[in-house]
């Protein structure tokens, strides 16, 4: 497949799911959450890649958070924006001294400071949306993870509101454009478009819970490619009848 056919059919495909579930809206202001990961960066080249093409004249900010880890570096990642002529905003932020008080809970607490902060500069920068790369495989991972350590069946949701108000208007909206996309489409996106991953480790990625999972799931998915979209589907195919 060319690098043209398949940039077509992942906007074709994207702006299905961006319509059926009201994501974006023309001229709309999206801050962009990016770690550096492979799954941020494609997310913010495709949003820019899907504006230009539906001309959608979105504005686009792409925000990251530094948070103190040993040896971070944001270099590459500036010229990333800046050769795509993203606006963004890196802030410093010291997590890293707050995690090491910590025994467990980590990546919890971690996701909470850095959702807190995309609060504060979606309201600073008048922004109702804010758009998150997690995909299929994140919201796998996620339903496991709670299952296992929260004894509850919940995962991520592809658009969810904050804060609502007396009207129930919310403040703030969490989307997820690529909620149907899995990982290996991302890669191939990455693979077709030369976007590289910024290689900044989290010192406690090794022995958290939810890399735990990823393994486990990842060596599943290997055994029968199946079960990705298995898991994936089954959360909405829910048989109350045969539940206590």
């Amino acid at each position: 497949m060319s690098e043209i056919v398949f940039l077509k059919r992942t906007l074709t495909f994207l702006n299905r799911v961006i319509a059926k579930h009201d994501l974006i809206r023309d001229g709309e202001k999206i801050l962009t959450a990016v770690s550096g990961g492979i799954d941020s960066l494609v997310l913010m080249d495709i949003l820019l890649q899907y504006s230009n093409r539906y001309r959608k004249n979105l504005q686009l900010l792409a925000y990251h958070l530094n948070p103190g880890f040993p040896g971070w570096k944001t270099e590459a990642l500036k010229k990333f924006f800046e050769h795509r002529q993203i606006e963004y905003l890196i802030d410093n932020v010291d997590i890293y001294t707050k995690l090491n008080s910590l025994k467990k809970s980590i990546c919890y607490f971690c996701a909470r400071e850095r959702r807190k902060k995309l609060f504060e500069v979606a309201q600073k920068y008048e922004i109702k949306k804010i758009a998150f790369a997690h995909h299929m495989d994140d919201v796998n991972e996620t339903y496991i993870l709670n299952l296992m350590y929260s004894a509850n069946a919940s995962t991520f949701v592809i658009k969810q509101g904050f804060f609502p108000n007396k009207t129930g208007e919310v403040l703030f909206y969490i989307i997820r454009p690529l909620y149907y996309f899995d990982k290996d489409h991302i890669k191939k996106y990455a693979k077709y478009f030369n976007i590289k991953p910024v290689k900044n480790l989290c010192p406690f990625e090794k022995t958290n819970e939810r890399m735990e999972v990823r393994k486990f799931l990842q060596k599943m998915y290997k055994k029968d490619p199946q079960i990705r979209s298995n898991i994936f589907w089954g959360i909405k195919n829910i048989k109350l009848n045969y539940l206590p």
